[in-house]
C-alpha cells in the first residue's frame, strides 16, 4: 500500500540545512513512474546547489540526482519499453533526453535541451532525497539479478559520469591516465580504467584515504599536498600521459596541462564557478585536446555499467565509505565538505 505521506529531505534557501519533513507521496502522471527509493548518493554537484553556484531550486525542492529503488506503479499511457514489473530494481537516470532532437539524433543525448530541463535532483523535477519520487518511465534502467539495489545507485553519477568521461577520451588497453582528483567519480574512474585495461594509472589528490584505495586499481598514487605532484607524475609518466581526467570541482587545468603529454588529452567533469586559462601557444604548439564531459549516455551507458557490475568487472561497494540514515542526511553533506567520503548514501527504505 503506497502511504499518503511519505519522509522527505526539502532545500530551503541557499546556505541553509535541508529540512527533513513529511510531504504528500507524489502520484505518476502519464508517462511516468513511481519509485520506492532504496538509496541515494552525496555527491559535490548537490554542494553546488546547497552553496548557490547554481541556479537555485524552489524552496521545497527534493535534490539527489544518483537514486536507485524498486518500481511501485505506472502512470497512464506509459509504455514500459523495459518489461518492468512492480517490485523490480532500478536505477534512476538523472539525464532524461528527449530521444528526438538535434542532439540525441546525433547520438549526443546527453546534451539534449529537453534533458537539461529535466534533471531529477537537479533541475525542474524533485531527486531522491526521500522515500518516493517520481520520473518519467525513460530514466529508470533494470538492476540485473545478484546486483545490490541500494549500493546500485553510485552507478547513476559516480560510474556514469566518469565511463562516459573516459570513453569521450578514447581510454582502451595500453592508455596511460592520470586522474586528478579522486573523490567519488575520480576512484570510479580509477577502478573503470583498469577494467578498460588501461595503464599505468596515476591517482592524485591531497587526501591520503582516497590515495590508499589500493583495491580500485590505481597503480601510482600522488599526494599533492606534499612536494611537486607534477615531478611525481613525471616519474612514472616522463613523457605525459595520453588521457589527463580532471574531476575535481572548480577546475583549473594548471597541473592537467602540465601531465599530458604532447597530442594528449585532457577530459573534465568538475563543475563550479572557477574560469580555466589556457596558453594558446601551449595548447596549439603540443597539440592538445581539452574536452568537457557532462554527465552521461543513459540508453547505452547504464546497461553497460549494470552488465559490468553482475559481470564482477567493477564492484560500487569497494567505492561507497559512508551509509547514512534520512536523519543524518545533513551531517552527511558536511562530511562531504570536509572531504571524508569516498562515495556516501543515503538509506531511504530498508
Amino acid at each position: 500500500m503506497i502511504p499518503i505521506r511519505m519522509k522527505a529531505a526539502l532545500y530551503k534557501t541557499s546556505g541553509q540545512p535541508l529540512e527533513l519533513a513529511e510531504v504528500p507521496t507524489p502520484t505518476p502522471g502519464e508517462g511516468e513512474v513511481l519509485v520506492k527509493v532504496a538509496a541515494t548518493g552525496v555527491c559535490h554537484s548537490d554542494l553546488h546547489i546547497l552553496d548557490g553556484e547554481m541556479i537555485p531550486p524552489p524552496e521545497g525542492f527534493i535534490i539527489g540526482h544518483e537514486v536507485s529503488g524498486w518500481v511501485v506503479e505506472f502512470g497512464p499511457r506509459c509504455e514500459n519499453p523495459q518489461g518492468l514489473s512492480p517490485g523490480d530494481p532500478v536505477v534512476v537516470s538523472w539525464i532524461i533526453p528527449c530521444g528526438k532532437c538535434y542532439w540525441c539524433a546525433r547520438g549526443q543525448e546527453n546534451y539534449c535541451p529537453y534533458a537539461a530541463a529535466r534533471m531529477p535532483g537537479l533541475i525542474g523535477l524533485n531527486g531522491g532525497h526521500a522515500e518516493y519520487m517520481t520520473v518519467p518511465e525513460t530514466a529508470v534502467f533494470p538492476i540485473p539479478k545478484g546486483v545490490d539495489a541500494y549500493t546500485a545507485a553510485v552507478i547513476s553519477c559516480a560510474y556514469g559520469t566518469a565511463h562516459r568521461a573516459l570513453r569521450e577520451a578514447e581510454t582502451g588497453p595500453g592508455t596511460s591516465l592520470v586522474v586528478i582528483g579522486v573523490g567519488g567519480v575520480g576512484l570510479a574512474a580509477v577502478e573503470l580504467a583498469n577494467a578498460l585495461g588501461a595503464y599505468p594509472i596515476v591517482a592524485v589528490d591531497v587526501r591520503e584515504p582516497a590515495l590508499k584505495k589500493e583495491e580500485l586499481g590505481a597503480t601510482h598514487t600522488v599526494n599533492a599536498s606534499s612536494g611537486d605532484p607534477l615531478s611525481k607524475v613525471r616519474e612514472v609518466l616522463p613523457q605525459g600521459a595520453d588521457v589527463v581526467y580532471e574531476t575535481k570541482p572548480n577546475p583549473d587545468l594548471k597541473l592537467a596541462l602540465e601531465a599530458v603529454r604532447r597530442g594528449g588529452t585532457i577530459v573534465v567533469t568538475g563543475l563550479g564557478t572557477s574560469t580555466i586559462e589556457i596558453p594558446a601557444n601551449h595548447l596549439v604548439m603540443n597539440g592538445i585536446r581539452v574536452t568537457g564531459s557532462l554527465g552521461y549516455k543513459p540508453r547505452t551507458d547504464i546497461p553497460e555499467l549494470l552488465s559490468l557490475v553482475a559481470a564482477g568487472k567493477i564492484n560500487p561497494q569497494r567505492l561507497i565509505s559512508h551509509r547514512y540514515k534520512p536523519e543524518e542526511i545533513n551531517q552527511a553533506y558536511q562530511n562531504l565538505r570536509q572531504g571524508k567520503h569516498h562515495r556516501a548514501i543515503v538509506t531511504w527504505s530498508q
